[in-house]
């Protein structure tokens, strides 16, 4: 009987200590792979973008300043999603440039990110992804009209959000 709690002690001492160095430091990000490759014209299905009010037969690709990807229109917003060759630690350089009229760090879950807008009416907003040797964009403007009124920030980080884990990771 006595051997039983000495092995339950033992192994709660040990268990104990595994969640003591886990909880001690902040989990560590995951790793990035490199997304110079994902297609974010295809990243999201045409159910997914449906079910976010997106016109289908709206797409526009985009291919400017290194930019590359494409915009829906949809209601109550218009969708950008693109692959740019800053990575999001240069836009954190630059977080300054009178360009953005808000800049925030931030992480999609648990990646490296950032969100910025640069309308001073507040109706648009941009989420980076870390990408690696790139970054990737979600960007939500609000339509001006019908629809209830909807937080571009709220949107472009939920999408970021079902976005992530397809992306690459470190080692794939």
């Amino acid at each position: 009987m006595n051997r039983g709690i000495v092995i339950a002690v033992a192994a709660t001492g040990l268990l104990v200590g595994g969640c003591g160095s886990s909880v001690a430091g902040a989990p560590a990000p995951p790793a990035v792979g490199d997304a110079s490759g994902v297609d974010m014209c295809t990243i999201l299905t045409e159910a997914e973008l449906s079910q976010l009010g997106i016109e289908l037969d709206s797409r526009e690709p985009k291919d400017r300043l290194g930019e590359v990807g494409c915009q829906w229109v949809g209601k109550p917003f218009t969708l950008d999603l693109e692959r740019g060759e800053d990575t999001v630690a240069d836009y954190v350089k630059r977080r300054n440039d009178p360009a953005f009229v808000t800049f925030a760090e931030n992480t999609v879950n648990g990646r490296a990110g950032a969100q910025f807008g640069v309308r001073r009416s507040g109706n648009q907003c941009a989420q980076l992804i870390d990408g690696g040797p790139v970054s990737l964009l979600v960007s939500v403007a609000a339509s001006s009209s019908l629809g209830p009124p909807i937080d571009p920030c709220a949107e472009a980080l939920r999408i970021a959000e079902l976005i992530e884990p397809r992306l690459p990771k470190a080692g794939t």
